[in-house]
């Protein structure tokens, strides 16, 4: 009988684990909405892509013989849908090291939230602005439903 009450109290205390952890998925997930919204919000163009070049943003003035200095890379893309922004088939995007150091990879799907810098180009300014296509299911619901209404 001891060692069936420690089992219990364990399955419990695992339980309630299990419950506070849903919880805190369940706040992020709220979070992540209200960035979502806020990433939406502020793009100008929001659209699923598929990367057709990489090509490196190199900062000529901090360069030396032998030694490149890289700001970031310059993604020539595909659009495969459009949700805000102009639909123009082909779009190309900035995402500087400093932002993110993520790289992106040729032939891969993105969903991306870009921005216009001081220069007119279109900027993703975070990890945050491209989301992998195998991770984006559930925002791409939402936009698809956000179609459907609008």
């Amino acid at each position: 009988m001891a060692k069936t009450i420690p089992a219990a109290i364990a399955a419990i205390a695992l339980s309630l684990s299990a419950l506070c952890i849903s919880q805190e998925s369940l706040e992020a997930g709220e979070e992540r909405g209200d960035t979502f919204a806020e990433r939406f919000a502020e793009a100008e163009l929001v659209a699923q892509v598929q990367i057709a070049g990489v090509h490196r943003d190199v900062d000529s003035a901090l360069s030396e013989p032998g030694m490149v200095a890289l700001l970031g890379y310059v993604y020539s893309a595909v659009s495969h849908q459009v949700w805000k922004g102009e639909a123009n088939r082909l779009i190309a995007f900035r995402l500087g090291l400093d932002a993110c150091e993520q790289k992106l990879e040729k032939g891969a799907r993105y969903l991306i939230f870009a921005r216009p810098d001081s220069r007119g180009r279109l900027q993703l300014y975070s990890c945050d602005a491209v989301i992998p296509e195998a991770e984006a299911a559930p925002l791409l619901a939402r936009l698809k439903e956000f179609d459907l209404q609008g």
